[in-house]
């Protein structure tokens, strides 16, 4: 196709016959596949999947691809996932969405952002505790000595200590064995570190 004599390329298209897709119509199809992606990756305990595997499974799940790079329409998607989770009262399903280095980075605080909680200190922390909430809502099957949930393989080798070390794994069942780190004691509804005195501010 060209315009004014420049070639141009539709910014989504069609698997199969390639026919353009509107950016909004494909925005609205990668964000639905991405939902369903990651419900179904939180049924299994431990599991998550990287953006950029996460962008190569949407576009196969909808049938609808684009050639642009992934950090210029990735955020969006799992920002429509948040608001779909905040507004069915469910837990946070972009918790199980991690960058190259298993962080959940930046992106995450729009989580807080949508239910009003300031930015812990340990945002990784935060995010290893939705994506228990997230285990457990999905019907994965919990590990029966629980006591903390772990952080993902990378981010806990980082702060390994010399302890004893616990399990997590990618969706494709790679498993590693980091050492997890001493945790402060958080609330139990929205994972904010808690003070002294045992009470949690933000859910008076």
């Amino acid at each position: 196709m060209t315009r004014s004599g420049v070639s141009t390329v539709a910014a989504a298209w069609q698997a199969g016959d390639r026919t353009p897709v509107p950016l909004k119509d494909a925005t609205v199809a990668w964000a639905l596949a991405a939902h369903t992606e990651l419900a179904e990756i939180a049924t299994g305990y431990g599991y998550f999947i990287t953006v950029t595997e996460l962008a190569e499974r949407v576009q196969e799940v909808s049938g609808v691809h684009t050639a642009a790079p992934t950090r210029t329409w990735m955020e969006a998607i799992l920002r429509k996932v948040a608001r779909r989770c905040h507004k069915a009262g469910e837990p946070p399903l972009t918790a199980l969405c991690v960058r190259q280095n298993h962080t959940v980075g930046e992106a995450y605080k729009y989580v807080l952002e949508l239910a009003a909680l300031p930015v812990p200190d340990d945002l990784e922390l935060h995010a290893a505790y939705a994506r228990w909430q997230c285990y457990q809502f999905h019907g994965a099957e919990m590990p029966e000595d629980f006591t903390v949930p772990p952080l993902t393989p990378k981010v806990a080798s980082r702060r390994r200590p010399a302890a004893k070390m616990t399990t997590q794994v990618t969706h494709t069942g790679a498993a590693a064995e980091p050492a997890q780190p001493a945790r402060e004691a958080v609330c139990s509804q929205c994972f904010m570190q808690l003070p002294r005195a045992g009470t949690c501010l933000n859910c008076l």
